[in-house]
């Protein structure tokens, strides 16, 4: 069997402008989740395994197994805008350590749909005003990630 013709970067390689964040209460859809409109991170997404040592005593090298792992600490950062109001909801479910939803829908038609325990939020340290505007930072621990990749709408006669 002949290798597929190998695509160069430039063919499929996006970048993340263009990322929507939006969150919502748990039971939130993608359609029903408000846009946060001033989101400058989301850091990494996903899931990341952890193991468990099975060395038994009859091996003479380190076994192991998967386990559930765990979920991610996550930190999102906005630009502050207490006008937002949808901004602000997030800072109150923050404060009340609420379990709520995010979507991330990438610019390459992949969608996470994350839900996060949130635990607390803070403006990000103030130093010096050059080069940089006020941030706040949400916490959280992620509970589960969904993965799927937008697929194109209609149009099929």
């Amino acid at each position: 069997m002949a290798d597929p013709e190998i695509k160069s970067p430039s063919e499929y390689a996006v970048l993340p402008a263009g990322t929507e964040v939006r969150y919502g209460q748990k039971g939130a859809t993608i359609t029903t989740a408000a846009l946060l409109q001033s989101a400058m991170g989301i850091g990494a997404t996903g899931k990341k395994g952890t193991f468990l040592e099975v060395t038994r005593l009859i091996d003479t090298e380190p076994k192991y197994m998967a386990d559930m792992g765990e979920g991610e600490d996550k930190t999102l950062v906005f630009i502050d805008d207490p006008s937002d109001t949808v901004q602000e909801a997030l800072l109150s479910d923050a404060d009340a350590k609420k379990t709520v939803v995010f979507f991330m829908k990438f610019p390459n038609k992949r969608i996470s749909e994350v839900e996060l325990v949130l635990a607390g939020w803070s403006l990000q340290a103030v130093d010096t005003p050059k080069g940089k505007v006020l941030q706040v930072e949400v916490y959280g621990k992620q509970n589960s990630v969904k993965w799927s990749v937008e697929q194109p709408s209609g149009g099929g006669e």
